[in-house]
């Protein structure tokens, strides 16, 4: 069932053909309250409206086809304020002509199974109360953009439903609202953030501010988890721009925004990303905003990344990418806290000669950290083939573009070097130290041979051979004697 028209055909007025406004009337909207009446005031008959004033009308405990009659028997051209207290509505056209007259309407304690279509253009409506009505996003589509022409509207009560989408779309204009959305644990913190930064802060007003929470969402490493944290957790934007502006050096305007929000313990901490890419920086900037875990410092003119471990500020960064620059080494960051804990390290396309492997063993080979290298050319040596070849095979996981490092003088990826085109080691004379040791024992089995042989033709013939005989005497003859 539908509430499809709350009119009798002959009573539905036609939209204005002037293109003016109307101004909202402000009867009952005190202390952004919509027009509301208690259980107590209810009609006598059950299911039923009664008129509560001639410009009000009082409804209980009705369903969609109740409703659509109750309202068709009690609305006139001067209802501007409508509460319908614990109605059960299938779905809820809001696309009605009926409410283009209203300036309040409180749709309470209920359970509306669906609300379509959009208010009508022109519409007078300056409150509106869908608190308690068991309502999801799915039931609240923003994709329709139910809101889009309530230009007067100036309180919107969601709360104690169970949505999980914030309406942005009420906050993007330059118009002042208040919401009440408590009781939605579950809208998300980063839609709280958007609508509580420094453009609209001075725009939206969240009632109920204490009681109203949003869902953290925590992530790190493979560890995914919600948890429930109170809205003026979210309420820092302000000095993160302050902070923002004390990076150095002083003209390099980079930019700075929240990049996440992670809980330790009981604490809350808003995790920041900067972005620095583009400035024509000739070092690392310095004094980033604290909790600063991403840095972007890509097409800039850096040598160097020394900053990384000596400058406090960078004690929790873990994601850094120096893409196009001219850094030729990163021996700068072996012990730092960031080539422990980093997640992403991006350096392609600079000017690295070679890959300190050792530099990144610790790190590299792990669940979760990503290696971006490709576009740089390193010497291509027997020590690449032999080091640095098998690393980045070993590691492929970890370095997606792995195929992109390539050999300085055009000899293509080092993954696919050849070890007999760059291995080839100049002879040393201990080459030839086996040749001369040959020669010597070659040697001396020929003197052995030549003693063995003189010696038989004496015992056997009983004279020496010519070149024995010619030999002169020495000392040590008697030995053999």
């Amino acid at each position: 069932m539908r509430v499809d028209e709350f009119e009798q055909p002959a009573r539905r007025e036609q939209p204005p053909a002037s293109t003016q406004r109307p101004e909202p009337h402000y009867e009952y909207l005190n202390m952004g309250k919509c027009f509301h009446m208690p259980r107590s005031e209810c009609p006598k008959e059950q299911g039923t409206c009664k008129r509560v004033s001639a410009v009000s009308v009082f409804c209980c405990d009705l369903d969609s086809v109740r409703l659509k009659e109750a309202l068709s028997n009690t609305i006139t051209q001067n209802t501007t304020y409508l509460h319908v207290l614990n109605a059960t509505i299938d779905e809820l056209d809001v696309s009605q002509a009926v409410f283009r007259r209203l300036a309040s309407m409180a749709l309470t304690d209920g359970d509306i199974g669906k609300i379509s279509g959009q208010f009508p253009k022109h519409s007078s409506m300056a409150c509106l109360n869908i608190s308690n009505n068991n309502l999801t996003t799915a039931k609240l589509p923003s994709t329709h953009r139910p809101f889009a022409y309530l230009f007067n509207l100036t309180v919107l009560d969601a709360s104690a439903n169970n949505l999980t989408e914030f309406p942005l779309s009420l906050v993007h204009s330059n118009k002042k609202i208040s919401v009440d959305l408590s009781g939605n644990k579950y809208l998300p913190c980063k839609h709280f953030q958007r609508a509580m930064d420094t453009n609209n802060i001075s725009l939206v007003t969240f009632l109920q501010y204490n009681q109203t929470f949003c869902a953290l969402d925590l992530q790190f490493n493979w560890f995914k988890d919600v948890q429930i944290v109170q809205i003026d957790h979210l309420k820092v934007q302000k000095e993160l721009n302050a902070n923002c502006r004390n990076i150095q050096p002083p003209d390099s305007n980079c930019s700075c925004v929240f990049e996440r929000l992670e809980l330790v313990g009981d604490e809350v901490t808003n995790l920041v990303a900067v972005d620095c890419s583009r400035r024509h920086l000739r070092h690392l900037p310095a004094h980033l905003p604290p909790n600063t875990v991403k840095l972007n410092v890509s097409y800039n003119n850096i040598t160097s990344l020394s900053a990384v471990g000596d400058d406090p500020s960078y004690e929790h960064l873990r994601q850094l990418f120096v893409d196009y620059n001219d850094v030729t080494n990163i021996v700068a960051l072996e012990g730092t806290k960031f080539i422990d804990n980093f997640m992403i390290f991006s350096i392609s396309h600079n000017k690295l000669k070679t890959i300190h492997t050792y530099v990144l063993s610790n790190r590299v080979g792990t669940i979760g950290p990503i290696l971006s290298i490709a576009g740089n050319k390193i010497i291509c040596d027997c020590n690449a083939e032999k080091m640095i070849k098998p690393w980045l095979q070993e590691n492929f996981k970890n370095i997606p573009d792995y195929k992109g490092l390539e050999c300085q003088d055009g000899m293509g990826p080092v993954v696919d070097l050849i070890e007999t085109r760059v291995c080839h080691m100049p002879r040393d004379w201990t080459d030839y130290i086996y040749y001369i040791i040959g020669l010597e024992v070659l040697v001396f089995v020929l003197l052995i041979s030549k003693v063995s042989y003189d010696y038989w033709v004496f015992k056997t013939a009983g004279y020496l051979p010519w070149p024995a005989n010619k030999m002169p005497r020495l000392p040590c003859d008697w030995l053999c004697e």
